[in-house]
């Protein structure tokens, strides 16, 4: 990660928030006094957290109301993470056919809903036996598409294909499939049914060195800087290896404000 950018955004961050803790509101049209560190110091107390090398940072409420501070809960939540992949609508006749991990009802398959999904490399982390999402020209981005349930090799198909295809029975969508249609089908990634800890994007800040943190918010006024290990981002959700606990409060709204104090305020 580049630190140029980081430097020039807290430089330009930390003037802002110099005028807002030091209690000053810049106009165009009139010479201010520079706001000193003295009245800054006055609006935020900076203390040293024992045995650390963090820092305890206490607002006045007049402070925090200024800087809009906002806050968000950690939490698990279940993030489904989705690979889309190509798929042909089969022309195979109607057969019986078995859902996986039911016994067989002998209830055929409607001609144009079985969709045959090429098994490739890149499939190794998808979850196969959940149902998938059928997308064809027609679903945009963020629609949901047609839901299917995997099913057992087709009769008619030779036992070796069960190492090349994967077959998807489309449940009752009222459109009509045809055989040969080119489609997406979105699989579930294996390990998607698990809940995860999550925070939201807005509360992460990466330091100079690529460390990702947020600002925890212990107590009214008080917050603390909280190292974070990020696995994945998904949409405007951080999944997290290891970070606060569920149900600590982190900062999503005036954390790079926080960030300006702890580092040149407080020196």
């Amino acid at each position: 990660m580049k630190s140029g950018p980081l430097v020039v955004l807290l430089l330009i961050v930390v003037g802002v928030q110099a005028l807002i803790l030091g209690g000053q509101h810049w106009r165009p049209w009139q010479q201010q006094a520079a706001p000193t560190k003295s009245s800054a110091v006055k609006a935020v107390m900076i203390e040293r957290v024992q045995g650390s090398d963090l820092k305890r940072l206490t607002l006045t409420a007049k402070a925090a109301e200024r800087l809009d501070i906002q806050t968000a809960k950690v939490s698990d939540q279940l993030i489904v993470r989705k690979r889309i992949v190509p798929g042909e609508v089969s022309a195979l006749p109607v057969a019986p056919v078995v859902t996986v991990g039911v016994a067989s009802t002998g209830a055929a398959v409607p001609s144009g809903t079985l969709v045959r999904v090429p098994i490739t490399s890149d499939m190794s982390t998808v979850a196969r036996d959940q149902p998938v999402m059928v997308l064809t020209t027609s679903h945009n981005a963020g629609m949901a598409g047609l839901q299917a349930k995997a099913i057992a090799l087709p009769i008619g198909v030779r036992s070796d294909e069960a190492t090349k295809s994967l077959y998807y029975a489309v449940d009752g969508s009222g459109q009509t499939l045809v055989a040969g249609q080119r489609v997406r089908v979105a699989f579930a990634l294996a390990g998607s049914e698990t809940p995860r800890k999550v925070i939201p994007y807005a509360a992460v800040l990466y330091d100079a060195t690529g460390v990702a943190w947020v600002y925890t918010n212990p107590e009214p006024l008080v917050f603390v800087r909280h190292r974070i290990s990020v696995d994945f981002v998904e949409a405007d959700q951080v999944v997290l290896l290891d970070g606060p606990p569920n149900g600590a409060s982190v900062v999503t709204v005036g954390a790079i404000e926080l960030w300006g104090s702890e580092f040149f305020v407080g020196h």
